[in-house]
């Protein structure tokens, strides 16, 4: 069974495929424990109210592509530990997405509650990492409507229930050593040329000596 796993963040505008799928998920709910591997994702349901579900895996993100990559659309390591640090530090979740060759497994909002990388002997340029999510809950604020009407006031509750905007704004990039605007507008998926032109940068739009880069006006 083919498995592409996703995060994704402000609705979608910024995706990340797992290059490398981990071996399993340990899945805990209230109380309960239990370990899912990656294979059988489609033959499970995790969600189960009111509880909020834990979801921890460990994978790494490969400097070069092998035979075990779930894609061939690699990203550099460095520049996938900073997008889920960019996610993590926002305040807001993303969502987690499981797709197999019979369609969507999981599409669950989240937050990243925690997230650690290291680096391993023989394996230079990679980073490996834990990560543990926990599923996110939309909420809606019900309103009371008064109308008058023959001197007799009558209270209604708005319960109509809109969809949550999970979309932000992303925030202004710390540029890291050797980072090109190419590199950051993918990072962002935003269009490169806008953010040169934000930041009144000419071709070659070199980075040199820049510390900080405004995304958006």
């Amino acid at each position: 069974m083919s498995v592409e796993i996703w995060l994704t963040f402000d609705n979608r505008t910024q995706c990340l495929q797992l290059p490398v799928n981990p071996s399993e998920f340990s899945v805990k709910t209230g109380s309960a424990n239990e370990t899912i591997t990656v294979q059988n994702l489609g033959e499970v349901s995790i969600i189960q109210d009111p509880v909020l579900v834990t979801i921890d895996f460990s994978s790494h993100f490969p400097k070069e592509y092998g035979p075990y990559c779930a894609t061939t659309n690699l990203i550099a390591p460095a520049d996938a530990v900073d997008m889920i640090q960019v996610w993590k530090d926002s305040g807001r979740p993303c969502r987690l997405i499981v797709n197999n060759d019979e369609g969507v497994s999981w599409n669950i909002p989240v937050t990243i509650e925690s997230f650690t990388v290291k680096e391993m002997a023989g394996d230079v340029g990679s980073v490996y990492y834990d990560i543990s999510l926990r599923e996110y809950r939309f909420t809606q604020v019900r309103q009371l409507t008064a109308k008058s009407a023959g001197g007799k006031v009558e209270v209604q509750l708005n319960s109509a229930k809109k969809r949550t905007n999970e979309q932000v704004t992303p925030k202004v990039h710390e540029v890291r050593q050797g980072q090109t605007v190419q590199e950051i507008g993918l990072l962002y998926q935003l269009d490169y040329l806008a953010i040169a032109q934000l930041n009144n940068l000419r071709p070659p739009y070199n980075l040199d000596g820049i510390k900080k880069l405004r995304l958006l006006p």
